[in-house]
């Protein structure tokens, strides 16, 4: 199991790596619908919304489990909720709730149409609101693990 978890960590570092980079870039645009006509800017948004989204399913299907077997957790026959409040009865995850609320937020940016620029354009602004609560709680839990070795 130790392998594997280092695997997870692994991929998270690097969806948080670019995260934090089109973050960066995304941050210093005054974000309109006018912006999402520029190709360069559509291409960086695209990738934002793709690792935010890839870092924090990771965490939820990959992490999450890993991080409650590795604590001798039986997770096996446990629902997404389950695992989640677990993760919030071991300050693992600061709120269950907050983390159901990151995932919607996934959800609503991964389904929003291109046409529905207010729409995506309030979704990105909530994510580069909360995308550091998907480093905050990744960087506690692999400082966690790692002390566990």
């Amino acid at each position: 199991m130790r392998k594997d978890i280092n695997l997870i960590i692994q991929e998270i570092e690097k969806h948080k790596e670019r995260v934090l980079y089109t973050a960066g870039k995304i941050k210093a645009w005054n974000l309109t619908g006018e912006i999402l006509e520029n190709p360069e800017v559509v291409e960086t948004i695209d990738s934002f919304i793709f690792r935010f989204s890839k870092m924090q399913d990771s965490m939820s299907q990959k992490l999450f489990p890993a991080v409650l077997e590795l604590l001798e957790e039986d997770v096996r026959d446990k629902s997404f909720i389950d695992i989640l409040n677990r993760m919030e009865q071991l300050n693992l995850i600061p709120s269950a709730n907050e983390w159901k609320k990151l995932r919607e937020l996934r959800n609503h940016l991964t389904h929003a149409y291109p046409w529905e620029k207010e729409i995506l354009l309030e979704g990105i602004k909530e994510a580069l609101n909360k995308y550091q609560v998907l480093i905050d709680t990744f960087e506690a839990i692999k400082d966690r693990v790692l002390n566990e070795k």
